[in-house]
Protein backbone atom coordinates (compact mmCIF):
# COMPACT_ATOMS: atom_id res chain seq x y z
CA UNK A 1 0.00 0.00 0.00
CA UNK A 2 1.43 3.49 -1.28
CA UNK A 3 1.38 6.17 1.41
CA UNK A 4 -0.45 8.66 -1.16
CA UNK A 5 -2.32 7.28 -4.47
CA UNK A 6 -4.67 8.20 -6.97
CA UNK A 7 -7.62 6.16 -8.42
CA UNK A 8 -8.81 7.09 -11.86
CA UNK A 9 -8.79 10.79 -11.06
CA UNK A 10 -10.07 13.48 -13.15
CA UNK A 11 -10.73 17.00 -13.03
CA UNK A 12 -12.23 19.62 -14.93
CA UNK A 13 -13.19 22.72 -15.17
CA UNK A 14 -16.93 23.86 -15.97
CA UNK A 15 -16.54 24.59 -19.58
CA UNK A 16 -15.96 21.03 -20.06
CA UNK A 17 -12.03 21.08 -20.32
CA UNK A 18 -10.44 18.00 -18.53
CA UNK A 19 -7.20 19.01 -17.07
CA UNK A 20 -6.26 15.63 -15.50
CA UNK A 21 -8.60 12.57 -16.58
CA UNK A 22 -8.15 8.57 -14.94
CA UNK A 23 -5.29 8.78 -13.55
CA UNK A 24 -3.70 6.38 -11.39
CA UNK A 25 -0.65 6.51 -9.84
CA UNK A 26 1.08 5.34 -6.55
CA UNK A 27 3.00 7.93 -4.12
CA UNK A 28 5.26 4.99 -2.07
CA UNK A 29 6.99 6.24 1.30
CA UNK A 30 10.69 7.23 0.70
CA UNK A 31 9.93 8.22 -3.34
CA UNK A 32 11.01 10.92 -4.86
CA UNK A 33 8.39 11.50 -8.31
CA UNK A 34 8.67 14.43 -10.98
CA UNK A 35 5.58 15.38 -12.94
CA UNK A 36 6.64 16.89 -15.93
CA UNK A 37 4.87 18.02 -18.91
CA UNK A 38 4.10 21.45 -21.06
CA UNK A 39 2.61 23.97 -19.48
CA UNK A 40 -0.79 23.61 -19.10
CA UNK A 41 -0.64 20.32 -18.98
CA UNK A 42 -2.14 19.78 -15.29
CA UNK A 43 1.04 19.37 -13.04
CA UNK A 44 0.18 21.95 -10.66
CA UNK A 45 -3.26 20.97 -10.67
CA UNK A 46 -2.62 17.85 -10.13
CA UNK A 47 -0.31 19.03 -6.94
CA UNK A 48 -3.05 20.54 -5.55
CA UNK A 49 -5.63 17.97 -6.20
CA UNK A 50 -3.19 15.46 -4.38
CA UNK A 51 -2.87 18.40 -1.47
CA UNK A 52 -6.55 17.97 -1.28
CA UNK A 53 -6.68 21.66 -1.80
CA UNK A 54 -9.06 20.72 -5.08
CA UNK A 55 -11.94 18.46 -5.28
CA UNK A 56 -11.90 16.12 -8.13
CA UNK A 57 -14.55 15.66 -10.59
CA UNK A 58 -14.04 11.98 -10.55
CA UNK A 59 -12.03 9.28 -9.32
CA UNK A 60 -9.76 9.12 -5.58
CA UNK A 61 -6.96 10.35 -3.49
CA UNK A 62 -6.18 8.09 -0.92
CA UNK A 63 -3.74 8.45 1.99
CA UNK A 64 -2.53 5.59 3.04
CA UNK A 65 -5.25 4.14 1.57
CA UNK A 66 -7.90 5.91 2.52
CA UNK A 67 -9.79 8.12 0.43
CA UNK A 68 -9.29 11.60 1.56
CA UNK A 69 -10.75 13.60 -1.45
CA UNK A 70 -14.25 13.75 -0.41
CA UNK A 71 -13.39 15.11 3.40
CA UNK A 72 -15.49 17.50 4.85
CA UNK A 73 -13.34 21.31 4.39
CA UNK A 74 -12.20 21.10 7.81
CA UNK A 75 -11.05 17.80 7.96
CA UNK A 76 -8.86 18.05 4.88
CA UNK A 77 -7.21 21.45 6.56
CA UNK A 78 -6.58 19.10 9.19
CA UNK A 79 -4.74 16.62 7.28
CA UNK A 80 -3.02 19.00 4.87
CA UNK A 81 -1.74 20.77 8.24
CA UNK A 82 -0.81 17.15 10.11
CA UNK A 83 0.93 15.41 7.39
CA UNK A 84 1.66 17.65 3.81
CA UNK A 85 4.44 19.95 3.19
CA UNK A 86 3.83 22.71 0.47
CA UNK A 87 5.94 24.23 -1.90
CA UNK A 88 4.17 26.77 -4.32
CA UNK A 89 5.48 28.20 -7.59
CA UNK A 90 5.31 31.82 -6.33
CA UNK A 91 6.19 30.71 -3.05
CA UNK A 92 2.96 32.10 -1.46
CA UNK A 93 4.45 33.94 1.29
CA UNK A 94 2.82 36.11 3.23
CA UNK A 95 3.77 39.77 2.80
CA UNK A 96 2.59 41.27 5.88
CA UNK A 97 4.65 39.19 8.07
CA UNK A 98 8.28 38.27 8.58
CA UNK A 99 10.21 35.49 7.12
CA UNK A 100 10.57 33.81 10.39
CA UNK A 101 6.77 33.87 10.61
CA UNK A 102 5.98 32.75 7.61
CA UNK A 103 8.49 29.88 7.86
CA UNK A 104 6.69 28.63 11.58
CA UNK A 105 3.36 29.27 10.43
CA UNK A 106 2.22 25.89 9.82
CA UNK A 107 3.99 24.44 12.62
CA UNK A 108 2.41 26.82 14.99
CA UNK A 109 -1.10 25.88 13.64
CA UNK A 110 -0.31 21.65 14.15
CA UNK A 111 0.40 23.35 18.13
CA UNK A 112 3.84 22.80 17.60
CA UNK A 113 5.45 24.97 20.55
CA UNK A 114 6.56 28.17 18.93
CA UNK A 115 10.10 27.94 20.99
CA UNK A 116 10.40 24.42 18.98
CA UNK A 117 9.52 26.00 15.72
CA UNK A 118 11.76 28.64 15.63
CA UNK A 119 14.50 26.54 16.77
CA UNK A 120 14.01 24.06 14.11
CA UNK A 121 13.37 27.28 11.25
CA UNK A 122 16.72 28.90 12.41
CA UNK A 123 18.66 25.59 11.87
CA UNK A 124 16.57 25.26 7.82
CA UNK A 125 17.00 28.79 7.06
CA UNK A 126 21.03 28.24 7.95
CA UNK A 127 21.24 24.97 6.34
CA UNK A 128 19.26 27.03 3.30
CA UNK A 129 21.53 30.14 3.30
CA UNK A 130 18.18 32.55 4.19
CA UNK A 131 19.39 32.84 8.14
CA UNK A 132 20.43 36.32 7.69
CA UNK A 133 16.65 37.17 6.23
CA UNK A 134 14.91 36.03 9.15
CA UNK A 135 13.51 39.47 10.11
CA UNK A 136 12.97 40.69 6.63
CA UNK A 137 9.44 40.65 4.84
CA UNK A 138 8.67 38.97 1.78
CA UNK A 139 8.86 41.67 -0.38
CA UNK A 140 12.96 43.02 0.77
CA UNK A 141 13.73 39.57 -0.37
CA UNK A 142 14.75 38.11 -3.83
CA UNK A 143 12.63 35.25 -5.38
CA UNK A 144 15.19 32.90 -5.17
CA UNK A 145 15.55 33.53 -1.15
CA UNK A 146 12.09 33.71 -1.51
CA UNK A 147 11.97 29.80 -2.75
CA UNK A 148 14.44 28.47 -0.18
CA UNK A 149 12.21 30.07 2.34
CA UNK A 150 8.94 28.22 1.10
CA UNK A 151 11.13 25.32 1.07
CA UNK A 152 12.01 25.42 5.10
CA UNK A 153 8.33 26.13 5.49
CA UNK A 154 7.44 23.23 3.60
CA UNK A 155 10.09 20.92 5.78
CA UNK A 156 9.57 22.30 9.22
CA UNK A 157 7.27 19.77 10.76
CA UNK A 158 8.68 16.75 9.04
CA UNK A 159 5.54 15.98 6.69
CA UNK A 160 4.91 12.73 4.98
CA UNK A 161 4.10 14.24 1.71
CA UNK A 162 6.04 17.16 0.02
CA UNK A 163 4.37 18.65 -2.70
CA UNK A 164 6.65 21.17 -4.54
CA UNK A 165 6.00 23.08 -7.84
CA UNK A 166 9.09 24.26 -9.61
CA UNK A 167 11.17 23.90 -6.77
CA UNK A 168 14.35 24.93 -8.46
CA UNK A 169 13.11 27.55 -11.13
CA UNK A 170 14.38 30.76 -9.45
CA UNK A 171 17.75 29.41 -8.23
CA UNK A 172 21.82 28.75 -9.67
CA UNK A 173 22.61 25.65 -10.30
CA UNK A 174 24.61 25.13 -6.41
CA UNK A 175 21.66 26.05 -4.87
CA UNK A 176 19.63 24.00 -6.95
CA UNK A 177 21.66 21.03 -5.87
CA UNK A 178 21.57 21.67 -1.89
CA UNK A 179 17.43 22.30 -2.30
CA UNK A 180 17.42 18.64 -4.51
CA UNK A 181 19.70 17.08 -1.99
CA UNK A 182 17.57 18.54 0.80
CA UNK A 183 14.46 16.65 -1.23
CA UNK A 184 16.12 13.65 -1.51
CA UNK A 185 17.26 13.46 2.23
CA UNK A 186 13.58 13.93 3.02
CA UNK A 187 12.08 10.81 0.96
CA UNK A 188 14.70 8.58 2.10
CA UNK A 189 13.57 9.47 5.60
CA UNK A 190 10.14 7.83 4.77
CA UNK A 191 8.13 10.41 2.62
CA UNK A 192 6.80 10.87 -0.46
CA UNK A 193 7.99 13.63 -2.52
CA UNK A 194 6.43 14.68 -5.63
CA UNK A 195 8.07 17.51 -7.79
CA UNK A 196 6.93 19.38 -10.49
CA UNK A 197 9.50 20.75 -12.89
CA UNK A 198 10.55 21.44 -16.43
CA UNK A 199 14.31 20.44 -15.18
CA UNK A 200 15.20 17.28 -17.52
CA UNK A 201 18.15 16.93 -14.82
CA UNK A 202 15.84 17.08 -11.77
CA UNK A 203 13.25 14.47 -13.50
CA UNK A 204 15.83 11.98 -14.20
CA UNK A 205 17.42 12.35 -11.25
CA UNK A 206 13.52 11.36 -9.19
CA UNK A 207 12.62 7.60 -8.68
CA UNK A 208 9.27 8.05 -10.64
CA UNK A 209 8.61 9.87 -13.86
CA UNK A 210 5.17 10.69 -14.84
CA UNK A 211 4.96 12.74 -18.24
CA UNK A 212 1.75 14.53 -18.19
CA UNK A 213 0.33 15.50 -22.16
CA UNK A 214 -1.17 18.71 -23.14
CA UNK A 215 -4.86 18.95 -23.07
Amino acid sequence: MSLLATELLSFGYQNGEMVVRDLSVEFPSGSVTALTGPSGCGKSTLLYLLGLMLRPVGGAVLLDGTPVHALPDRERARLRAHHFGFVFQDAALDPTRTVLDNVVETALYRGQPRRDAISAAHRLMERFGVQLRATHKPGQISGGQAQRIALCRALLTNPRVVLADEPTGNLDPATSAIVVEALREHADGGAAVVIATHDPALAAACDQHIALDAR
